[in-house]
């Protein structure tokens, strides 16, 4: 299973670096599918998204929207902490459940977005972005959906979308982390897969993001959002 699991994440992060946000999107029914458990699957998620979006933030440091991250990090301390407590009272069948019809109506949104105008929001739009990114990334690790869905409706351009996600990514999955670890749901199987899986991960990361910076945007995100959709259908379907 560790090698299966160490061949899935390399491959997702290939395909997600190019979309800049579908690693948990598919990572998570994926390794749910094969057998691992949701707090291993919320744990190494989070710590493969911090792992692999500080090269990126560090390499579009100059197309960060500063006012935009800030807002999103505003909302996503209380999301992450909702999170993690709900983690940790509910029964795990029923999260899979879930986790399964977030992903599909998840996927379904991001596709929507990508084929209507854009919509001009307020100030409250990100910090509600960052809140429900934080919840979602605490009881499923999809940290990223919210935003990307909020920053796919504003149609930003490649660079301040990899950007600013990657910025939310970091801060986020790391607060994540230490929320998770409080509340006792923090695995440490996951970490020791984590260090096993790093390598691959990062190098298909550098890779994807290098391509998805360099094709049309949306070339490969609906291939990215048709995968996410059936193994979000497939995990439903066995919870």
């Amino acid at each position: 299973m560790l090698v299966l699991g160490g061949v899935l994440a390399t491959a997702i992060a290939l395909l997600a670096g190019t979309s800049g946000f579908g690693f948990g999107l598919l990572a998570t029914p994926a390794l749910l599918l094969v057998g691992f458990s949701l707090p291993f699957v919320v744990t190494v998620n989070l710590l493969i998204s911090l792992a692999t979006r500080i090269s990126v933030a560090f390499r579009l440091r100059r197309s960060i929207d500063g006012r935009r991250v800030a807002l999103l990090l505003a909302g996503v301390l209380p999301g992450l902490w909702v999170g993690a407590r709900t983690l940790a009272a509910v029964d795990e069948h029923a999260v899979k459940l879930v986790v399964g019809l977030v992903i599909m109506a998840a996927a379904a949104a991001l596709a929507y977005a990508d084929r209507h105008p854009p919509r001009e929001h307020g100030a409250a739009a990100p910090v509600a972005a960052g809140f429900l990114g934080g919840v979602l990334g605490t009881t499923t690790s999809l940290i990223g959906v919210p935003p990307a869905l909020m920053l796919a409706r504003r149609r930003a351009g490649a660079a301040s979308f990899f950007a600013d996600l990657a910025v939310y990514f970091v801060a986020a999955a790391a607060l994540g982390l230490v929320l998770l670890a409080a509340a006792g749901r923090f695995d440490g199987d996951a970490a020791r897969a984590f260090a096993y899986w790093l390598p691959g991960v990062v190098a298909a990361n550098v890779v994807g993001t290098t391509v998805g910076l360099r094709v049309p945007p949306g070339a490969l995100r609906w291939l990215t959002l048709g995968l996410a959709f059936a193994a979000g259908a497939a995990t439903a379907a066995t919870a």
